[in-house]
């Protein structure tokens, strides 16, 4: 339960909707969200990451896990969409055992697709952004990956501000990721050396394979052994790494 953290405009929103007489609406709301964190922490505990906190705000929430950075495809992207996973099984929960036609069903349904869909949006920590930052990382180097990913989320805040500018709601949710993308921003270079640093550190191994002709560490990716061209001869991304922090 201490890792819990439930953010205090939370009992203010809790609070408003008991005299709005929207308390239904607002259980609901957090049911699926609930459900949805659940089934991030799920997909975590199987693939052993740790759990330092779980944050709920006033309209979403948000797990962080302490995992390892070099981890595999199916791994990562089954974590991810864990919570859109568990929300589809609630979806059947509801739609066997409520009557389709009550008022709390259409209310489940509308909330529940609305969560999934703004969860898409890819904006950090959002899991659309998670998403695109996985397949980028087949395709390009993780650093690229990185800050590809953040940049795509810096035009997505943009366009919610304008699109939304008149909700309150959407306003209040927007400036939060704006925040929590930001804090992302400003470490890239910290999980860029943790990355570095795990591939000296720790065996990992993958299928396929990186070729980099120069000695640029910029261009190492995550799916991939690593191995530099230089002078004619093949060496290891460790050889490299050790050779850096040593």
């Amino acid at each position: 339960m201490n890792k819990i953290n439930i953010n205090p405009f939370f009992y203010f929103l809790a609070l408003i909707s008991i005299f709005t007489g929207l308390f239904k609406q607002f259980l609901i709301m957090y049911l699926i969200i609930i459900v949805h964190e659940f089934g991030h922490i799920f997909f975590a505990l199987i693939f052993k990451y740790k759990i330092i906190k779980i944050n709920i705000y006033p309209f979403g929430g948000y797990s962080i896990f302490q995992n390892d950075l070099n981890i595999s495809f199916i791994k990562e992207f089954l974590v991810f969409l864990g919570g859109i996973l568990f929300q589809f099984i609630l979806y059947l929960i509801f739609k066997y055992n409520i009557n389709n036609y009550s008022f709390i069903y259409k209310i489940f349904i509308n909330y529940n697709t609305s969560i999934i869909l703004f969860n898409l949006i890819p904006i950090i920590p959002l899991d659309g952004s998670k998403v695109i930052n996985i397949l980028l990382n087949n395709f390009i180097s993780f650093k690229y990956a990185q800050l590809i990913t953040i940049y795509i989320s810096y035009i997505f805040v943009f366009i919610m501000i304008v699109l939304f500018h008149n909700n309150l709601n959407m306003n209040i949710m927007i400036l939060l990721l704006l925040f929590l993308l930001i804090k992302e921003h400003k470490i890239h270079k910290y999980l860029f050396n943790n990355f570095l640093v795990e591939r000296l550190v720790k065996e990992i191994r993958f299928k396929k394979n990186n070729f980099i002709n120069k000695l640029n560490l910029n261009k190492m990716m995550k799916y991939r052994n690593n191995i530099f061209i230089i002078d004619n001869k093949y060496i290891s991304e460790k050889e490299i790494l050790y050779k850096k922090y040593n």
